[in-house]
């Protein structure tokens, strides 16, 4: 951390009560470019004092306005807010390449996906509906939606800018408060967006905050706070966990969309023309750090031979580099301890497996001021290795084979999550079996990744609860009230 002096580069402000402040602790937290080391800017290092104002500003403008029961207002505010962004696209695609390393042309694609995702919340938030039922002959009962109240979002680092709209936008379509709290890896993008909100008049003043900080304190006191009705995080499941604890002193609702160690299942029949970049992608977009990667490849053992030695020449054709290059396809992973995390998955492949290509990282020239690593793919490793069993977040690609449709379920299963899985052939029967039998919130059949604000997005079992997107999505930042009516007879 630094102590807050006059500074050339550009320092980010929490936003609360609508007017950007500074922390009380008077210290920031230096953001600095993962290919290069680069320092490119400051945020707060906030406090629980600052987080705990930043609530009570958002508590207030929920219960002092309008903006929970005037769906025309936060349609405005929202489509408001996707305009500004699409105005300032490159500019967001800059900021968020330079703070979390992916390849601008993937920043384009998130930016894009956060505007659509405005686009469609802005106009469910005109949708928000509930029910009548004929309860009796003289009882009337109205199924009534309404806002939870104050919200809190928790954000992360690896797809900072849409994991943090596709959050925000519901919630406040819904008319809740909002504050957020995104990673202390990537403040830059998060605020930058919030300084198009600021510039946005339909936004209620202080009904929206952001305060930037570490997430031990100022997220753990977002959790335990008796003012917030409802957290909604992203991240790691292990962090999840600690937030359903932190969430139980209140009974606080949750939205959780945690990790995932999502299969390709690829059948004797696929097309693999189609399959091979889509999977090779599935896991090397982000660098690997995506909860829905496709980690792991379950391939049929009559085609493994060619699906490995496909996959292997698509993987070293990949140009890795700075994301700011145009030619770039896979920048570095976000910090030194995560390429640390990588490497020592890696050796774990090495001792137990065959490493097909990958599995080092990245060194001479300016791979030595970033944290490269090369896209790597592991074959013949036990069921029960680490590398199969665990989230990495990293560009390293677990394969295993089988014999049967049976066993490929079997595997596809064999996993403490349920994010999501790909499905590859051409027999609609078989694809049909495995969606149904397959427990992920998505089963994509022929492709994999795609992804929309109109279709729910979420996990089974260790990767989360509740579903993001969608009507369901809207949905989870609902209360249900029912409002009962007893006609007298005259």
């Amino acid at each position: 951390m630094t102590i807050l002096t006059e500074q050339k580069l550009t320092v980010y402000y929490n936003y609360v009560g609508g007017e950007w402040t500074e922390s009380s602790s008077k210290e920031l937290l230096e953001s600095r470019n993962p290919a290069t080391g680069e320092l490119i800017g400051y945020a707060q290092n906030s406090t629980v004092q600052d987080v705990e104002e930043a609530i009570d500003s958002v508590y207030q403008a929920f219960l002092r306005s309008d903006w929970g029961y005037n769906p025309k207002r936060r349609y405005e505010a929202l489509l408001g807010l996707a305009q500004k962004m699409e105005e300032n696209l490159e500019h967001l695609a800059r900021v968020l390449t330079m703070e979390q390393g992916k390849t601008i042309r993937e920043s384009r694609i998130e930016l894009a996906g956060c505007i659509d995702t405005l686009k469609y919340f802005a106009g469910a938030a005109r949708t928000v509906f509930g029910r009548s039922i004929q309860l009796e002959p003289n009882n009337f009962g109205v199924i009534v939606k309404e806002p939870i109240g104050v919200v809190g979002i928790i954000s992360p680092w690896n797809w900072p800018a849409l994991l943090m709209i596709r959050e925000l936008a519901p919630a406040l379509a819904a008319g809740n408060g909002v504050i957020v709290k995104p990673a202390s890896l990537t403040p830059a993008i998060s605020v930058e967006i919030f300084k198009l909100i600021d510039q946005v008049p339909h936004f209620t003043k202080g009904i929206v905050s952001i305060v930037t900080g570490p997430g031990r304190s100022i997220g753990a006191a977002m959790g335990m706070s008796k003012k917030i009705d409802m957290i909604s995080f992203t991240g790691d499941t292990s962090t999840g966990k600690a937030m359903m604890e932190m969430a139980a002193s209140n009974i606080k609702k949750l939205a959780l969309e945690l990790g995932g160690k999502s299969p390709n299942v690829v059948f004797e029949d696929a097309h693999l023309d189609k399959a091979i970049p889509l999977i090779g992608r599935s896991i090397f977009i982000s660098a690997g750090q995506i909860c829905m990667a496709g980690s792991r490849l379950l391939v049929h053992e009559s085609i493994k031979g060619e699906v490995l030695s496909r996959l292997k020449d698509f993987t070293e054709k990949l140009k890795v580099g700075n994301g700011m290059y145009e030619s770039t396809d896979m920048g570095p992973v976000i910090s030194q301890n995560q390429l640390n995390l990588v490497e020592e998955y890696c050796e774990i492949g090495r001792r137990e497996g065959k490493i097909i290509t990958g599995g080092y990282r990245i060194r001479g020239g300016d791979y030595d001021k970033g944290y490269f690593f090369a896209p790597t793919i592991i074959d013949d490793l036990p069921s029960n290795s680490r590398v199969v069993r665990e989230e990495i977040f990293g560009p390293v690609l677990a394969v295993q084979s089988f014999s049967s449709d049976e066993e490929a379920l079997a595997l596809a299963n064999d996993t403490d999550f349920g994010l999501s899985a790909g499905v590859w052939t051409t027999d609609l029967n078989r694809a049909m079996r495995m969606s149904k039998g397959i427990k992920a919130g998505t089963v994509w059949i022929n492709t994999y990744n795609k992804n929309f604000p109109e279709a729910e997005f979420g996990g089974y079992k260790q990767s989360g609860l509740g579903r993001t997107r969608g009507v369901d999505g809207l949905m989870e930042y609902c209360e249900t009230k029912h409002v009962h009516f007893e006609i007298d007879e005259s």
